[in-house]
């Protein structure tokens, strides 16, 4: 006992061993502490939420379990450190316990107002014509506006001059802005296209050739998932700077075809076939045959061509399936149609004439 006594009473660098036990001690109850309070959350509190009407309270928890052991941590750093004589390291102490703090703080208001906006003004509101791709930019400039707060903090914390620094970067703003044109230039080219509602998440757009759909919106690039599964990403001023075909905002579907038959129909079957094509057009429940245009075209190198143009009543670019049925359900009848009335659909042809 006396020998126990004697060590923990031995001084090292100005404090007892019994100190230093105390100290590590106390940080080695963090891991259980932070276990106990995840369950009690889980258990009590997240179920107590779950029954509120209001969704705020969720929304909080949710952003405080990832911390909650860095919390932890720096709550038994603190107390465990008041056992220790500081001395001349207390400054040190400080800083190592407001690191602790500003990290898990930064990490929660980050999570907590990205998760608040994402709700109230995107999840609440789907049912109306919200913006989505705009929320999804101040969301996006809301993380590192306060990441970049955190910076400032944990390095005016380690001793850097915050306001010298701050007033540095006016200095050298023009320089980073010619370093950085770039990203600057596809920054404010991607606020542009999403205030010009350009096009909106999930919405259908064609490219350069690359026709798919957008499937997010950042700060610096598009991303375009194309119809074969490909993401392409596309830097927001290539976007800016030219034409993007925005298929969704097609009020409704347009078909237009041509139709050739052979030269040896006769007008009489000429006509008989508009009647085929019109019938096949009223037939069908999706087709508005009242804005259709069927026409005997013109002579082609190998064939008679009626031109069909019609518009479907109320499906739009993105009703895929039902575009494409009601396409083949009118092909369909107006091939039966010519089949029953002997109207042949032309091919190429090549006629050889002879002389002798």
């Amino acid at each position: 006992m006396v020998a126990i006594d004697t060590i923990l009473q031995y001084s090292i660098a100005n404090n007892e061993v019994w100190r230093y036990l105390v100290f590590v001690l106390t940080l080695a109850l963090t891991i259980p502490i932070a276990k106990v309070l995840n369950v009690v959350s889980h258990s009590y509190l997240k179920k107590w939420a779950s029954k509120t009407d209001t969704k705020i309270d969720d929304i909080v928890l949710d952003s405080l379990f990832p911390t909650i052991k860095l919390f932890v941590l720096a709550t038994t750093f603190y107390f465990g450190s008041t056992a220790i004589n500081q001395g001349i390291y207390a400054s040190v102490f400080t800083k190592i316990f407001n690191l602790l703090l500003i990290i898990p703080v930064v990490y929660f208001l980050i999570r907590f107002s990205t998760e608040f906006i994402g709700y109230y003004l995107k999840d609440r509101s789907k049912q109306k014509n919200v913006n989505e791709a705009a929320i999804d930019l101040l969301m996006q400039i809301i993380r590192v506006v306060l990441f970049l707060i955190g910076i400032l903090l944990i390095l005016g914390n380690i001793g850097y001059n915050v306001s010298a620094l701050i007033a540095g970067l006016g200095v050298g703003g023009l320089a980073f802005a010619l370093a950085a044109q770039d990203v600057l230039k596809n920054f404010f080219a991607g606020i542009s296209l999403i205030f010009d509602k350009t096009f909106g998440k999930g919405e259908r757009v064609s490219f350069q050739q690359n026709e798919g759909f957008i499937e997010e919106v950042r700060m610096r690039s598009t991303k375009l998932r194309t119809y074969d599964g490909t993401l392409l990403t596309i830097p927001n001023a290539m976007l800016a700077d030219n034409i993007v075909e925005n298929v969704t905002k097609v009020p409704r579907v347009k078909v237009s075809m041509v139709i050739g038959v052979t030269y040896d129909t006769s007008a009489k079957k000429l006509r008989k076939a508009k009647e085929i094509i019109n019938k096949a057009l009223e037939e069908h429940k999706e087709t508005d045959e009242k804005s259709a245009w069927i026409y005997f075209d013109n002579f082609g190198a190998y064939s008679l061509n009626i031109q069909v143009i019609y518009y479907a009543k109320k499906l739009k670019m993105s009703d895929w399936p039902a575009r494409v049925y009601m396409k083949e359900d009118i092909n369909f009848a107006i091939k039966e149609g010519f089949e029953k009335s002997g109207i042949e659909m032309a091919f190429p042809t090549q006629t050889i004439e002879m002389k002798k």
